[in-house]
């Protein structure tokens, strides 16, 4: 056997929230193969198991995980020029900021407003990660993935990922893990600067045509002005945006008129769960033993050193519950829950 199953792993570590129990089995793969042996094991030993990429976006429970969790540290990034875009080969275990940072540098337009997005690419592509006006599905070609079922890789066209807001195919259907994914990329771009926080950073230093780096510089002194930093434990944002019906949104701008919004399609209106916790629930800076909310966010849950992971469940819940009593609006978890 090419792989190491270790055993009774700890997974807090590998998480940016830093909670939660152990793996009773845990290995790292670095290719196709090394995926199709750890899974082979698995379904042998009959265990679940659970893939886990740069473990910024996942909260691990207070018993861990029973079965095996597999870690994808798939590398490696290759260029491929064609006429005015470039192709971007990227390995799924690479650390998305890594890319976006590369890519700056080398003059591709495309995914600068990503910037400082924590996580790998194969999370970045599960999540369909977004900011600042662009989604990394705007700009995939195609992914390759392994399918469980067949034990088969499978390569998905960017129609076929059905990338939707902090949704994807490989989301839905935790039987597929990204491998690989295929960026188009482009030598000439335009600044997507319309989101408010890019406008004002802009007008204060008084730049009207920022250039590719001036655009990285803004998102990232954007997300740094708003995130924590270590030792705070965070999984970034922790509430999807809440999507409601244009009946819905007038109803609760009628109660709200300051609400915050975002375009969300036809008849659909997309609310800042920001502004909600932070204006209507009262919860930024809010905590609750060594649980709480950001005091610059209230989105972005933290834990200030000795939290468990009930306790951010528990304050989720706590945000959950009064949210919805107040305004009538769910909330839900962009963070995923790793079953235990």
């Amino acid at each position: 056997m090419n792989i190491l199953i270790e055993e009774n792993a700890s997974l807090a570590p590998m998480t940016t929230m830093k909670v939660g129990g152990h793996a009773r089995f845990f290995v790292r793969v670095k290719n196709i193969e090394e995926i199709k042996e750890a899974v082979s094991w698995a379904y042998q030993k009959k265990v679940q198991f659970f893939i886990l990429g740069g473990g910024a976006n996942t909260l691990v429970g207070e018993k861990g995980f029973s079965g095996l969790v597999i870690k994808i540290e798939c590398k490696g990034i290759s260029y491929k020029k064609s006429g005015e875009s470039t192709s971007v080969v990227i390995g799924a275990g690479e650390i998305w900021d890594d890319i976006v940072r590369d890519a700056v540098k080398r003059g591709l337009w495309g995914i600068e407003n990503l910037s400082l997005v924590p996580g790998t690419a194969g999370g970045a592509v599960v999540q369909n990660i977004g900011a600042y006006g662009a989604t990394l599905g705007d700009v995939v070609k195609e992914v390759e993935a392994f399918d469980t079922k067949t034990m088969n890789t499978k390569v998905f066209l960017r129609d076929e990922c059905a990338s939707g807001y902090r949704e994807s195919v490989f989301k839905k259907n935790h039987y597929l893990i990204v491998t690989r994914v295929t960026l188009i990329l482009r030598q000439n771009g335009k600044p997507l600067s319309n989101y408010e926080d890019v406008k004002k950073y802009f007008l204060e230093k008084r730049i009207t045509k920022p250039s590719l780096s001036d655009m990285r510089e803004a998102i990232i002194a954007i997300r740094t002005a708003k995130m924590p930093a270590p030792p705070l434990g965070t999984a970034g944002s922790f509430f999807k945006n809440p999507i409601v019906s244009k009946g819905e949104f007038l109803r609760l701008q009628k109660e709200f008129p300051e609400i915050k919004t975002y375009p969300a399609g036809e008849n659909q209106v997309k609310i800042s769960a920001a502004w909600l916790l932070d204006k209507v629930g009262g919860f930024r800076g809010f905590r609750d033993g060594d649980a709480g909310t950001y005091e610059k966010q209230a989105l972005i849950l933290v834990n200030h050193g000795t939290a468990t992971a009930g306790d951010m469940i528990s304050l989720a819940e706590k945000i959950k519950k009064s949210i919805k009593e107040k305004t009538g609006v769910t909330l839900e978890e962009e963070v995923v829950m790793m079953p235990e």
